[in-house]
């Protein structure tokens, strides 16, 4: 909370909208959409589709759908996802920590703390 509270001070520099700390913080699913995805369950599914809802990730439930479904269960299967690039131009997103640990939040809630943890020394200055 105190690393979240100084990116909104401003003192540590991190890009993010305010839907993107409400979406990781809350995490209110969408539930409606169907999951064709037998490998994902529908609980991360939902999350996918509240995640869709934010203008930077308006395609990825397509992308995993549709695009490169395999890709994106591999990823899924991953032992520690954090480490691992996203498929499709999603890799982008080991540039902008905070934007992956949403995609985290949504398929993979059980490495969120681990995440979280690696993103706060990341940004916090000295955090080691």
């Amino acid at each position: 909370m105190i690393t979240f509270r100084l990116m909104n001070k401003k003192v540590i520099d991190v890009a993010y909208t305010p839907e993107e700390m409400d979406f990781l913080i809350k995490g209110i699913p969408k539930p409606g959409v169907e999951n064709t995805l037998d490998w994902l369950p529908d609980t991360a599914w939902n999350m996918v589709q509240a995640l869709s809802q934010l203008e930077e990730f308006k395609i990825f439930a397509q992308n995993m759908e549709k695009d490169a479904p395999t890709r994106f269960k591999d990823w899924y299967n991953e032992l520690a996802p954090e480490d691992v690039k996203l498929p499709l131009e999603w890799k982008k997103l080991d540039s902008t920590p905070f934007k992956k640990l949403l995609v985290l939040r949504c398929l993979r809630p059980d490495r969120i703390t681990v995440a979280l943890a690696r993103f706060i020394r990341e940004v916090l200055p000295r955090g080691e």
